[in-house]
């Protein structure tokens, strides 16, 4: 074991800047998305379905979403805790929790799907983690986001990725609304006896490349097998873009087509119904795991719980650790840190949070070993690997970040109006030089052309000039 190796933990502060949400900000989503008026339609239909809600349910729901001090991953766990304590509501309870890691998964998937030409072009602010790469041999990566960045990250930049799991014959039949198959899917797959019992498949002897576990499910990973087995979507490119496609491929494509039913095919709660060689009905299910009971010992989850297992064996073979957007709120995670940076004094922690200045309650008993960095991810990322950025590529940076605080419908007010006000700056700058022509004595030719350099200054400008006056305008609101 190599124990001079560094690894990153990953939270969701570590894909902010490729537009994947923090956990206030896809909790503020998902709370103007699902309003009471909605659900409460939805549990008409439901009904009709034979598969309603009781009102004394929805309501409890409802008023628990409301709750400004609860963020999703709480009202997900007060579900869970609901199920298993009102014994005669329990399979009402659990099914709204289901549906709503559904729901969670789906705003996150249309964040990939909708957003891929933005999150490719972005990924470059993520050329540091190939330094990284270069000096640990292997690069290990635990992620608790559901996100696939990391796997974009890796074929950006040519990195070999591992996730654990073994090839796999099994090929996902993809197949167009009338049931012709259009291709296929490859996969990888592992089994629950080796998860339970075993190791998972990493290269040993090590290899050069990112050696991924992802604690909390992904939404390219699955269950299969009536829920035993594991299984990972294979790219069917060495792309970035082919990481969105075969997500979209297996939510799109994978279908069991039943003509009586709604879109002309059969929808599982949180699973995916398809027809497989044979044409035989098979299942996936999603596998996020989300809200306050990850890894209870008292919880029900599809991701198999032996993957903490893994993570707390596979956190050994390295010494340092470089936790990235992680917010500590995970109490099964802090206590493998804790318990990990306690076996030695030679093992330390770096905490990369813009926003931290103390250090953790839990890790204080430790402080020697912990060193806080006030970075962004990305910028972190640029100073390990020692990249400078250019000061238009920090001010697009800054402007896409204020436009997000802002949000949507306020970025597009301010928009509109710092349009507005360019408007008005080259109308008036033009008025300007009109005026000087006119009282010039004579029409001397260079006089004219200094001119027009000035209006083109003043009017133009450098990208950079223009980009402060827009920074400006966002922060001014």
């Amino acid at each position: 074991m190599d124990r001079s190796l560094t690894g990153l933990f990953l939270g969701a502060g570590a894909s902010y800047d490729v537009s994947m949400p923090l956990v206030w900000e896809l909790t503020s989503e998902l709370k103007k998305w699902l309003t009471a008026e909605k659900l409460k339609l939805f549990n008409v239909g439901w009904r009709q379905q034979g598969e309603g809600h009781s009102d004394e349910v929805i309501e409890d729901f409802l008023s628990v979403l409301a709750r400004e001090d609860l963020h999703y991953e709480s009202v997900l766990g007060y579900l869970d805790v609901q199920a298993r304590r009102r014994s005669s509501k329990a399979s009402e309870y659990h099914r709204l929790y289901t549906w709503l890691v559904e729901i969670i998964y789906y705003k996150l998937y249309f964040r990939h799907t909708h957003g891929a030409e933005f999150i490719v072009r972005h990924l470059e602010w993520y050329k540091g983690i190939v330094r990284l790469y270069e000096e640990n041999e292997p690069l290990w990566v635990f992620s608790l986001n559901h996100d696939s960045i990391i796997e974009m990250v890796a074929q950006k930049f040519s990195i070999p990725l591992f996730s654990g799991l073994f090839a796999s014959d099994i090929k996902l039949p993809r197949r167009d609304m009338a049931g012709n198959v259009v291709g296929h899917i490859a996969v990888e797959t592992i089994d629950q006896k080796t998860l339970d019992h075993g190791a998972m498949n990493f290269p040993n002897p090590a290899k050069k490349g990112i050696y991924l576990l992802k604690l909390h499910g992904a939404l390219d990973v699955f269950t299969f097998n009536e829920g035993h087995d594991l299984m990972k979507l294979l790219p069917d490119g060495e792309t970035p873009e082919a990481v969105v496609s075969v997500l979209r491929a297996a939510n799109e494509e994978l279908v069991y087509l039943a003509p009586g039913m709604p879109g002309g095919k059969v929808k599982a709660l949180n699973e995916i119904a398809y027809a497989d060689s044979d044409g035989e009905m098979q299942f996936l299910r999603r596998s996020l795991l989300s809200g306050a009971r990850k890894f209870h010992e008292h919880a029900t989850q599809v991701l198999p719980k032996s993957m903490l297992k893994h993570f707390k064996a596979n956190i050994n073979f390295i010494s340092k650790l470089v936790c990235v957007g992680y917010g500590f709120g995970d109490h099964h995670v802090n206590e493998v840190l804790k318990e990990w940076l306690e076996f030695s004094s030679d093992r330390s922690i770096e905490i990369v949070n813009p926003s931290l200045r103390d250090i953790p309650s839990f890790l204080l008993h430790l402080a020697p070993q912990v060193r806080i960095v006030n970075f962004g991810a990305t910028e972190y990322f640029d100073c390990v690997a020692g990249i400078e950025r250019t000061e238009a590529e920090l001010l697009s940076k800054q402007i896409w970040a204020a436009s997000r605080r802002a949000g949507h419908q306020r970025s597009a007010l301010i928009l509109e109006e710092f349009r507005k006000e360019e408007e008005r700056r080259t109308e008036d700058a033009v008025l300007r030089t009109i005026e000087l022509y006119k009282n010039m004595e004579a029409c001397d030719e260079d006089q004219v052309n200094e001119l027009v350099r000035k209006l083109k200054a003043e009017t133009a400008g450098s990208d950079v000039e223009y980009s402060k006056r827009l920074l400006a305008r966002f922060k001014e609101t």
